[in-house]
């Protein structure tokens, strides 16, 4: 039964979207033994060059300690392993085995599959339209102070 989306706030339509399209990803990746945080990081280690887990939470705008669990499974499991760092041996890098490279055409995939859901009968300038307005809605969160002073907005990062 769908709800009358009318009358909901965007906030409450933007969560519902999020909440709706995270389960349909979470259906798409099971196919693959994957989860979406585990997609998540297997993409970005994909990105570039092996990270510590600290970078690799700052990559994907979480704590450390909430990846924590989920590197140990997927290193566990044979998608990442770790390896020193050349320079710094106290620093354990995260990389990328085999498997975990041969996943990532998989989360491709999934991305490609979500995209056709979610534009569907929307056009290319609209799409682009929503991009931009997204990215600048994340640009307000990072620049808005937070009353929590546990992250750092993106001001005092820099």
């Amino acid at each position: 039964m769908r709800c009358d989306v009318d009358h909901i706030p965007n906030i409450g339509l933007l969560g519902m979207m999020m909440h709706l399209s995270g389960q349909r990803a979470k259906q798409m990746f099971e196919e693959y033994d994957l989860n979406k945080s585990q997609a998540s990081i297997l993409f970005t280690l994909h990105q570039g060059q092996a990270l510590s887990q600290k970078e690799l939470a700052e990559r994907l705008n979480v704590t450390p300690p909430s990846i924590t669990s989920a590197i140990q499974k997927m290193e566990k499991a044979g998608y990442i392993k770790r390896k020193p760092d050349e320079k710094d041996q106290r620093i354990m890098r995260l990389d990328l085995t085999e498997k975990g490279t041969a996943c990532i055409r998989h989360i491709k995939e999934v991305g490609m599959k979500m995209d056709e859901l979610l534009f569907k009968g929307i056009t290319a300038e609209e799409r682009l339209l929503l991009r931009r307005l997204f990215i600048q809605m994340f640009e307000n969160l990072l620049d808005e102070p937070k009353t929590d002073s546990s992250k750092p907005s993106r001001k005092n990062r820099d």
